[in-house]
């Protein structure tokens, strides 16, 4: 077999197995996750996840390394599309809306990594949220630039974006609202959060 083949392949089972983790490790927690579940969901033998993960804690932040470069990348990917202020933040509150609902195991995981179950790993989570925080100052400051925005403080304007779009989207969520209807408010809560950015502290 052709060495890149079997690269592909090796990476396709790992990317198989850490997609698998991520729902274990949603629903269960670290502590309760059951590695040799993972194994058999992922379709590969008990053994066999050892040779791409040294353990359970291996595989854990293995797992949380892919979500953020598959979350960074989504979140890049959306933004790309335009350079109007509102509208790339629209695009953002709506990554995050899909992340929530179509990347369900992994955001809770990185949530529950950051707020939750999952606290020893919040090192991890950490720098994923300051990888957001850096592409939405970025955002932020190209608005500025390009006269969108008047904003003192750059940096904790974007921690305010990031905080205001993860809780407004968690709580929707939990409220029972669906995809299509959190993603028709995205305009809306821009707006509102924009306002507010530009709105001078007395």
């Amino acid at each position: 077999m052709p060495k890149i083949v079997d690269e592909r392949m090796r990476e396709a089972t790992r990317r198989r197995i850490i997609r698998e983790a991520a729902s274990e490790f949603a629903r269960l927690g670290f502590d309760a996750a059951n590695i040799n579940t993972i194994a058999e969901q992922a379709g590969i033998g008990k053994g066999t996840i050892y040779l791409y993960f040294e353990n359970k804690r291996d595989l854990f932040l293995s797992m949380l390394r892919f979500i953020a470069q598959e979350h960074i990348a989504a979140i890049r990917s959306t933004l790309a599309a335009t350079d109007n202020l509102q509208k790339r933040l629209e695009h953002l509150f709506r990554a995050f809306v899909r992340l929530a609902f179509e990347e369900s195991d992994s955001f809770n995981v990185y949530m529950s990594a950051l707020y939750g179950v999952n606290r020893a790993f919040k090192d991890e989570a950490t720098r994923l949220m300051r990888d957001y925080i850096a592409i939405i100052a970025l955002i932020l400051e190209e608005g500025q630039t390009n006269g969108e925005l008047h904003c003192d403080d750059i940096e904790a304007a974007a921690l305010m974006v990031l905080s205001l779009t993860e809780s407004y989207v968690l709580s929707a969520r939990v409220l029972g609202q669906t995809e299509q209807e959190i993603n028709q408010q995205a305009r809306r809560v821009v707006q509102l959060i924009l306002h507010g950015l530009s709105t001078p502290v007395s």
